[in-house]
């Protein structure tokens, strides 16, 4: 009978590990999605471009020299997680327009770059820094000149890289999360209900072991508060992957005089908006550059 009980008890204990493992694999290892070269190449040829990040990754991307060089400006966009660098160009064509100079890449474990797990910001925010960096250099311009762009995953990164570095012109995020833990259970919960509960604590160890990071460093919100460039924060209330109310938590933090949050109800899915009404999101980043950039990029 002892034996029978020591049985069951290593079973239970090895399922308990086994389903943890599982469970953080699917918060930190993302589907991978090649780039489309000739969706890169939309707006022109591009140059292909890397930098290596703080933990020796090859990290890679592509650079787009406007033609219009009368014009000082670019950005850096941010894709979302299990996408890859072609996801940001939607984003671009305002910003082309205007005559920016564009950066956009692959998230580390993503695409063509190095890497096997994602760190939930963590490191993607230092791998965003070098990418704008990379951009100043190539094209001869000050921090100021640069905004940060990013959707998603790519939106709660920019968010985190922008609370450490007041020099950068603007950021725009849309459909962020506000933290690893809300955006697993939001989505967990969805998927597996109540079954999940018991799993957490386990998940989030492995989490922390496989990606090196600590929980309270994926903390959005927090880091909203401390922000203190021109930010564009964009939701749909629609959004049924990412709810907006982590947005409007994140918001709640921003600096009112610097921040503007549209809520929006135009029945869009995640990180949808731009796509289903092009026109209309162009005029609220045209808004948000006339209400809290007036100058850029000549700050």
């Amino acid at each position: 009978m002892k034996k029978f009980i020591v049985i069951i008890i290593s079973l239970a204990f090895v399922s308990y590990f086994s389903l943890g493992w599982y469970f953080s694999s699917l918060i930190v290892i993302p589907r991978r999605s090649q780039p489309d070269p000739q969706k890169i190449n939309a707006f022109g040829r591009s140059e292909p471009i890397e930098i290596i990040s703080e933990d020796h990754l090859k990290i890679k991307g592509s650079y787009f020299k406007n033609p219009n060089d009368s014009a000082s400006c670019g950005v850096v966009i941010s894709h979302g997680w299990s996408g890859n660098r072609v996801g940001g160009l939607v984003y671009a064509p305002y910003f082309w327009k205007k005559g920016c100079d564009l950066v956009i890449y692959d998230h580390r474990a993503h695409g063509e770059s190095e890497g096997i797990a994602g760190t939930w910001t963590v490191m993607e925010r230092k791998d965003h820094k070098a990418f704008s960096n990379l951009l100043m250099r190539k094209s001869a311009l000050v921090a100021s000149q640069i905004g940060w762009i990013g959707e998603s995953w790519g939106g709660a990164t920019v968010l985190a890289a922008a609370a450490d570095n007041p020099e950068i012109g603007f950021v725009i995020a849309d459909s962020p999360f506000k933290g690893l833990i809300s955006a697993v259970s939001e989505r967990g919960f969805k998927i597996y209900g109540n079954f999940l509960i018991p799993f957490f604590s386990i998940s989030y160890f492995f989490v922390e072991m496989r990606s090196n990071i600590k929980l309270q460093e994926t903390d959005i919100e927090l880091l909203a508060s401390q922000i203190q460039i021109p930010t564009l924060l964009i939701h749909s209330q629609s959004d049924q992957e990412t709810g907006s109310w982590q947005s409007v938590d994140i918001a709640k933090q921003l600096n009112p005089a610097l921040a503007i949050f549209h809520h929006n109800n135009w029945g869009s899915a995640h990180c949808k908006d731009i796509r289903d009404f092009p026109l209309k999101y162009e005029a609220l980043i045209e808004d948000f550059i006339t209400q809290k950039v007036a100058n850029w990029p000549n700050l």
